[in-house]
């Protein structure tokens, strides 16, 4: 199918304006890639005839396929493992002491969102954290409740099949031991399907990151890993301003192993625990 130079930087336009992503001079094989099967489905011949038609009356249901398509959902439980060290080690406990000594004045959960959960190992990887956490803390400590997790992506596909908590074996054996897969998930055919304990704790939502986002409320922390790098500078600093003022005093962002704050925003303080740097929100 014809790709004209028009084409593509209108497409790339379109697909900037819809979700932030940003692609280069040199991902016209990505355009090819993603978005000829969607341009064929809806009968056109060329790249110049799709652009045309996602102005047109069907705009609306071709900008979703575009978003299904370009975005990516590339994902595992406890990915890149040294955040959830972080997470288990340090971050967790603190926001449960800090929740005890505080008598929980507020009144609500500990909250932490995923953003960008895709099809979802991320946030269950956190509820496992939970759990575990509350086990080992014994009586006087938390309790699987104290917290909620809510999952948003972009992506509808992505969090349908989330949703499900049905995963494959290959998915499963990435990244799970075999105690938790057998303690949080239940055989279902050729499928391990989450247990309920964990699907109580965490709420999926669909959220574009370049729309407003602040009706979300306030966070304890703030997972978005992986996604940043997908966007320009400005879209990042935008993101990350939103995070700040949706983050209690104190509160943590985590981003992708790739990714940095540096020259993004200087509202945060860099923390290095073990393999991982996270960053706090300063007043």
């Amino acid at each position: 199918m014809e790709l004209t130079r028009a084409a593509f930087d209108d497409l790339r336009r379109s697909i900037h304006r819809l979700c932030g992503i940003v692609l280069t001079d040199d991902k016209e094989y990505l355009i090819r890639h993603r978005l000829e099967p969607v341009a064929r489905r809806c009968g056109c011949r060329s790249f110049d005839e799709f652009r045309t038609k996602l102005a047109g009356s069907e705009a609306a249901r071709l900008q979703e396929a575009v978003i299904e398509a370009i975005t990516t959902r590339e994902t595992a439980f406890f990915r890149d493992h040294h955040p959830f060290q972080a997470l288990r080690q340090q971050i967790l406990p603190e926001l449960v002491r800090n929740r005890r000594n505080q008598g929980n004045t507020t009144g609500r959960p500990i909250r932490i969102w995923c953003a960008g959960a895709a099809t979802g190992q991320e946030p269950y990887s956190l509820a496992i954290l939970i759990h575990e956490l509350a086990a080992a803390s014994g009586a006087d400590g938390s309790v699987p409740v104290d917290f909620s997790i809510l999952a948003t992506d972009v992506s509808t596909e992505a969090l349908a099949a989330a949703k499900t908590g049905a995963y494959q074996r290959r998915q499963v054996e990435r990244g799970l031991t075999a105690g938790q897969l057998h303690k949080y998930f239940e055989p279902c055919g050729d499928r391990w399907v989450v247990r309920p304990m964990l699907r109580k704790l965490v709420e999926f939502r669909r959220v574009n990151l370049i729309q407003p986002f602040n009706s979300l409320g306030v966070f304890d922390a703030i997972l978005c890993r992986n996604v940043l790098i997908y966007f320009d500078e400005a879209t990042r600093r935008a993101i990350c301003g939103r995070f700040h003022a949706m983050l209690a005093d104190g509160g943590w962002l985590l981003l992708g192993s790739a990714e940095s704050l540096y020259g993004v925003s200087e509202q945060f303080a860099s923390v290095r625990f073990g393999d991982s740097l996270v960053y706090r929100k300063t007043s």
